[in-house]
């Protein structure tokens, strides 16, 4: 079942500007945002902050428990990544009206199977409410076929620059259609710790994970990751 609650980063709780929603993978933690929700929280005035788990909380999963639920996990991640719909698109986009209320414009940030959710619920409120102001990033997500529609320019593809397995899942478009032959808006490179490899890289793009780089200046992935969405979003 989805889970979520309002971050204590946030720097608006009532009649909010911006309404800032994380969409977590799986084998998520309930703080793995909470760094970048900092990093939010000293670029937008007046922003709530939402965390959103499709797929559940791992935090106190041990042993069996933790396999039992990376098992439910993976299969319902296996289901939404094929079909534009699922309860778990439609639970965050009741989630996200819950708190949109006067709210300019929706900023939606999905981690790995996040990113997959973030998307399709981007577009589930755009279509059925109307909004307009709707901003998706996706982060070391898997690829989804992709319909070649407007909605597509404000989404946002972001990979690292080392190898991350589940970036290299999938393609936007699928052969033979003529309705799934989208790409993204945007589809970025960036650089994150070099230090991280393999699921750890995968697992850090949203922490505070910091290292210098050729010129010496102190750099973490959380700073690096908002500040490139507040470049390509900012608080007008």
């Amino acid at each position: 079942m989805t889970e979520a609650y309002i971050s204590p980063s946030s720097t608006c709780t009532e009649k909010c500007r911006t309404l800032v929603c994380f969409f977590a993978g799986i084998l998520t933690y309930r703080n793995n945002f909470e760094d970048a929700a900092n990093e939010i929280a000293e670029r937008y005035r007046h922003a709530k902050i939402v965390m959103i788990f499709p797929y559940g909380l791992a935090n106190g999963k041990q042993g069996s428990a933790l396999i039992r639920l990376l098992t439910r996990q993976l299969s319902q991640a296996g289901y939404d990544l094929v079909r534009d719909q699922s309860r778990r698109v439609k639970e965050a986009s009741h989630i996200i009206r819950a708190h949109a209320a006067d709210v300019e414009r929706l900023i939606l940030i999905g981690h790995s199977a996040g990113g997959v959710i973030a998307y399709r619920t981007g577009l589930e409120l755009q279509e059925h409410y109307g909004d307009q102001q709707i901003r998706v990033f996706a982060v070391g997500c898997p690829k989804f076929y992709l319909k070649n529609i407007p909605y597509n320019e404000n989404f946002t593809y972001i990979t690292g620059q080392n190898r991350d397995r589940i970036t290299q899942i999938g393609s936007w478009r699928k052969p033979g259609s003529r309705i799934y032959n989208g790409k993204p808006g945007r589809e970025i490179q960036m650089d994150f710790n070099p230090d991280h490899q393999g699921w750890r890289f995968h697992a850090s793009y949203f922490l505070k994970s910091s290292w210098a780089d050729a010129n010496e200046t102190f750099r973490t992935n959380s700073e690096e990751l908002i500040a490139k969405i507040y470049e390509l979003c900012p608080d007008d």
